[in-house]
Formats: structure tokens, C-alpha cells, sequence
């Protein structure tokens, strides 16, 4: 939220795209799981979300809600999503 206030209010932009893809390593963890092996080898467990999640369309879906309901974020009409499939050389269909 913080890269999008600041390219909105400060940089001049007035649309937001996200695209997620299909090979993303947020879904290859949970975030309990990813706190619990900080905290075994620092003895700190974060206090910060790492927003790991298993469903890619929901997880597009819950970020433009997110962003939509931001009162940072001032342009909010033109906000769209996608995902996107990548392929195992790195390029995306």
C-alpha cells in the first residue's frame, strides 16, 4: 500500500494493475509456518503478516479490495486484476 500511495499522491498515477502468477512463492508457504522458523532461529516471532496464500484469483480479488477501500489511495475507480499462468522458462501465457 505504501509503493501505491506514493505513486498515486506524489508520482501522478491514476490506475492500478495487478497481476499475480500462477509460479508465485507466496503460495508455497503458509505464514504461521514462516514465523514459527523465524522465531525457532531468533527467538523473535514477527509481528508482521506475510501474507502467504493458496488461492491465487481470491488472493487478486481480496488485494483490489483492499486497495478500493484505502483511504490512501485516492483514485480508486480504475483498479483491475489478473493472474497470469507462468511457464517453467519464465515466461507467462
Amino acid at each position: 500500500m505504501r509503493s501505491l500511495t506514493i505513486s498515486q499522491r506524489l508520482l501522478g498515477t491514476t490506475e492500478i494493475v495487478l497481476i499475480h502468477h500462477t509460479d508465485c512463492g507466496m503460495l508455497t508457504f503458509t505464514g504461521d509456518a514462516f514465523k514459527d522458523s523465524i522465531q525457532s532461529e531468533t527467538g523473535i516471532r514477527p509481528a508482521w503478516a506475510a501474507e502467504a496464500f493458496t488461492d491465487l484469483e481470491g488472493d487478486v480479488r481480496q488485494s483490489i479490495r483492499r486497495i478500493t477501500s484505502s483511504p490512501f489511495i485516492p483514485h480508486r475507480e480504475a483498479v483491475r486484476g489478473s493472474s497470469s499462468t507462468s511457464q517453467r522458462d519464465g515466461s507467462t501465457r
